[in-house]
């Protein structure tokens, strides 16, 4: 009789850490008799996770800016974190567990660890976040989206470049107009920069080279708000707190704009579609600017800077957006390009690097 499979993801207190590990768990699904989810408890977590019929629990998570503000209490509250991860590892008994990054991931990896379980984290980002680069030294291995990211590690050696791993999309069908589409994303907790910057530069771009529809992910709580703007601005939009699935969406697209978070960008390199990109600029370390620069200087995106307001921001905007609108050329030499630094098989990859550290043939339980 073999022994159960089963598998621990730690982290995911946002969309841009949890969904590469909900396309790394559809695959192990197949192999795996059981899946588990550690988070903060959010809504999101807890949604995406329970709806696919995996496990969730929910650890309280203690961040750099925490510790730095309240030292004493973080301290206490980080030992209460790693004592109850202690708690869900040791009943969990995973074969291995997956840091997806970001602090939430942190009490989970230590007592994994503290277990004698093996970890493989997950680093999306072209500069490594903080809790990558210091679990990186007790990780067995570090998967990584960017090639570039392994000289900022520590222990390059147990470094692997997989690219980062994307969930599966199917086309629209029934919702496709036949007109282009412009899709902004502004992240799975949505952008108010966005949210009132592109209505205001739509509204400064004149005959952009025939109708489009425009889908417009804002985050909750400003729906009407974005609504208004783009009636305003006389365009008609889809506006919705949140995308189910935005590989569907980025299937049909002619042009997105977008925030630069590691898996908006793999999703839209996989998919092959035009963008502008728009960093966040209070990301830790600018990590989103970096995300960003990557693409442009390879000649796959383009990018506007938020630094004086929305107002600069939208006049910008509609310069960029502007022009792509209008030039067919431009968007599919972009499209071009962005697509070849997708890497639709990052999920496979990072896949088999959990059944090396694992030490179990994960493709060969799938076959028999």
């Amino acid at each position: 009789m073999k022994s159960p499979v089963s598998f621990l993801f730690a982290g995911g207190a946002t969309g841009g850490h949890l969904f590469p590990g909900i396309a790394v768990a559809e695959t192990l699904s197949e192999v795996a008799d059981r899946i588990g989810f550690v988070g903060t408890g959010t809504d999101l977590e807890r949604d995406e996770v329970t709806s696919r019929g995996y496990d969730f629990f929910s650890v309280p998570a203690i961040s750099t800016t925490d510790l730095r503000r309240r030292p004493l209490r973080s301290l206490v509250g980080a030992w209460v974190s790693f004592r109850q991860a202690l708690e869900v590892v040791g009943q969990f008994g995973p074969t291995a567990v997956i840091g997806l990054g970001g602090f939430a991931s942190v009490p989970t990896v230590l007592a994994a660890k503290r277990l004698g379980v093996p970890v493989t984290l997950l680093e999306q980002n072209v500069i490594p976040g903080r809790a990558t680069r210091w679990l990186s030294r007790r990780a067995e291995r570090v998967c990584l989206a960017y090639e570039e990211t392994q000289s900022a590690l520590p222990l390059s050696g147990t470094c692997r470049w997989t690219g980062n791993p994307v969930r599966n999309s199917s086309p629209i069908g029934q919702q496709d107009t036949g007109k282009p589409l412009l899709l902004v994303l502004g992240g799975s907790q949505g952008s108010r920069s966005l949210n009132a910057a592109v209505p205001a530069a739509l509204s400064m771009i004149e005959a952009a080279g025939g109708p489009w529809d425009v889908v417009h992910q804002c985050g909750a709580g400003d729906v009407e708000e974005v609504q208004l703007a783009y009636r305003s601005a006389g365009w008609n939009a889809r506006v919705t707190p949140f995308l189910d699935n935005p590989p569907q969406w980025l299937a049909r697209a002619e042009l997105v704009v977008a925030r630069a978070g590691a898996t908006t960008l793999a999703e839209i390199a996989c998919e092959g579609v035009a963008v502008v990109l728009v960093p966040f600029p209070f990301a830790t370390d600018d990590h989103q600017r970096a995300n960003a620069e990557w693409y442009v200087n390879r000649g796959a995106a383009r990018m506007v800077q938020e630094t004086t307001g929305v107002t600069a921001l939208a006049a910008e905007l509609a310069d960029e957006v502007g022009g792509l609108l209008r030039s067919e050329s431009s968007r599919q030499s972009l499209a071009a390009a962005i697509r070849q630094l997708g890497r639709p098989e990052a999920t496979s990859a990072v896949v088999s690097v959990v059944s090396e550290v694992a030490g179990i043939d994960l493709f060969g339980l799938k076959s028999s």
